[in-house]
């Protein structure tokens, strides 16, 4: 009765440790995925024409500057990864402003703002969406994992540096 016992416990424990151990590898394997995505989001971006990323980006497809609608917009899926119900994609690109106005003067700390994007030395309030050097932006990836939702951000800043010695 006691080697029963302890036979039972040790399965138990020996079954806990394997199912941790498959969730583990589940939710790194979907994390590495959601790492990728956000990485090569960025080097894309990086890859554009610095004047054109704000408008190709933000929320609002009418200043695309190939024409209405032209642009990839904000949002973004990542094959592998599983959207939470109710949201129109994985992966969100997420700049200062609102919509198609990009104002340095704006309070997002998220987005180290107020803060001169233009390079003028100077926080004006307006929109400098046709002449700023400077770019804050973040990569969010989130997704349903099998273990529940789960997410990953990056955040970079953008510099124009052969505009800036202008």
């Amino acid at each position: 009765m006691v080697a029963f016992l302890v036979m039972s416990v040790a399965v138990y424990i020996l079954s806990s440790t394997v199912t941790a151990s498959v969730s583990h590898s589940i939710v790194k394997a979907e994390k590495t995925l959601a790492v990728e995505a956000a990485m090569n989001t960025i080097e894309k971006i990086r890859a554009m024409p610095q004047a054109d990323i704000f408008a190709l980006h933000n929320s609002d497809p009418s200043d695309d500057p190939y024409g209405p609608g032209t642009g990839p917009g904000n949002t973004f899926d990542v094959d592998g990864l599983e959207r939470i119900p109710g949201r129109p994609s994985v992966g969100t690109i997420l700049m200062p402003g609102t919509g198609a106005v990009l104002d340095e003067s704006a309070t997002q700390p998220e987005f180290g703002l107020p803060r001169d994007l233009d390079g003028n030395l100077v926080i004006e309030s307006g929109d400098c969406s046709d002449r700023y050097i400077v770019l804050p932006l973040t990569i969010r990836i989130e997704w349903q994992s099998r273990l529940g939702p789960r997410s990953f951000e990056i955040a970079t800043m953008l510099a124009d540096l052969a505009k800036w010695q202008e």
